[in-house]
């Protein structure tokens, strides 16, 4: 089974990874309390949520999400 990863450092919300996904592994949630000032900033750009794995388990590695982010934010390993 897949492993899904978000790097929330990375990742700016934009969403294409949930328009591609066709197992709908995505979801957006606001941005963790923790990071940094400006990883908010930037996050903020684009509406103050970040995508993260809610349903990793139903990856199955097809790899359109990690085509699709811009930001690089995304890993699928086996």
């Amino acid at each position: 089974m897949p492993t899904v990863t978000v790097d929330p450092r990375r990742c700016e919300g934009k969403k294409d990874c949930i328009v591609v996904c066709p197992e709908r592994v995505f979801a957006m949630r606001p941005t963790e309390p923790t990071q940094p000032w400006y990883i908010k900033l930037k996050v903020l750009a684009h509406g103050g949520r970040q995508a993260y794995a809610r349903d990793p388990d139903r990856c199955t590695a097809c790899m359109k999400c990690v085509d699709a982010c811009p930001e690089k934010a995304i890993r699928v390993e086996p």
